[in-house]
């Protein structure tokens, strides 16, 4: 195999020091005259700057880490690729460490500690508090998307705001017996988009019903709302902590031969893409990624270039998108 052009190369190549080569690839000054050698001798060598040596210098790396918990939903992997493209897109590289059955997120989020990341960005709310937590207390730039903790910048929906949008809507097209089904992990999130409903329901002078999730998943919805409809008090809407358990509310309705929306309103959270599909038309709440995803590029790279991190989150407001299993 052939062997890894070194920085050394270059060097002698272009007739200056290996520092000044390091210099020119990372954040350091070199005048334009030597630049122009560096470049030309790397393209000739095929040389590649070693992102992990740099890292052992403390220059910057470029490299983003990004850290997720929950991996089977479709949410997720929306969000996953839009923050891939926009750090790709702003000449930096993205470094995902998920949570594993060998690793749990809080020794795997260590690991992003020996690539010298630029930034770490928590993603979700199933990142335990105590990851954050030890996160906060390094040097290195923290962020957080999709969840509120107290003290740690970043950005997340409404996700209140979103629950009481969508219990009020609800309420407003005559549902008087609401359920939420929600999900065993109290994330952030769910916490939230419960609270939210909550309140809209107790403004209404109306009951609030919950049944769980044993799952985040289609299965997992499934089974919540077949429990929900086989009640005495069957509930005439579902607002479900997200789309993929909305959708096997749908199929448990089915089951039930129940018709959407006429005999039950199905609502749903994340305007997943399936939402949209003519065989689910379903409601739900859109978060609004493309907003989310620009602000928080927007705060990686103002701390970049020696902006204090901001140590608030910044919300993004969730638009209602109706479609036919609840009008």
């Amino acid at each position: 195999m052939k062997s890894r052009v070194t920085a050394q190369q270059v060097a002698d190549m272009a007739g200056v020091s290996r520092s000044a080569v390091s210099r020119c690839f990372g954040d350091g000054l070199v005048s334009e005259e030597t630049r122009k050698r560096i470049v030309a001798a790397s393209e000739a060598l095929g040389y590649r700057p070693n992102v992990i040596a740099r890292s052992l210098t403390g220059q910057n790396t470029g490299l983003v880490a990004l850290l997720l918990a929950e991996l089977e939903n479709p949410h997720t992997d929306l969000v996953l690729k839009k923050l891939l493209v926009a750090i790709a897109e702003a000449d930096r590289r993205a470094l995902v460490i998920p949570e594993t059955r060998q690793h749990d997120l809080t020794s795997s989020t260590m690991h992003a500690l020996d690539y010298q990341v630029d930034a770490i960005v928590v993603m979700g709310g199933t990142v335990s508090d105590h990851v954050v937590d030890q996160l906060r207390a390094l040097d290195t730039p923290v962020f957080q998307f999709g969840r509120q903790i107290e003290g740690l910048g970043g950005v997340a929906c409404d996700n209140r705001l979103g629950g009481l949008m969508g219990g009020r809507f609800l309420v407003q097209s005559g549902r008087r017996r609401i359920a939420y089904v929600t999900k065993t992990a109290q994330t952030d999130a769910n916490r939230r988009r419960r609270a939210g409903l909550a309140a809209a329901l107790e403004d209404a002078g109306l009951p609030f019903m919950e049944e769980e999730s044993e799952d985040n998943s289609f299965e997992g919805g499934y089974n919540a709302a077949t429990r929900l409809f086989a009640r005495s008090d069957r509930p005439d809407a579902l607002f479900c902590f997200n789309d993929i358990i909305a959708l096997g509310a749908l199929q448990a309705a089915a089951t039930f031969r129940l018709r959407v929306p006429e005999d039950v309103a199905i609502l749903g959270f994340d305007d997943i893409p399936m939402a949209s599909w003519p065989a689910f038309g379903l409601s739900s709440l859109r978060p609004n990624l493309d907003s989310q995803v620009g602000r928080l590029m927007a705060m990686i790279e103002r701390v970049g270039k020696g902006s204090p991190p901001n140590r608030e989150v910044d919300l993004v407001l969730p638009e209602l998108v109706v479609r036919r299993t609840a009008v």
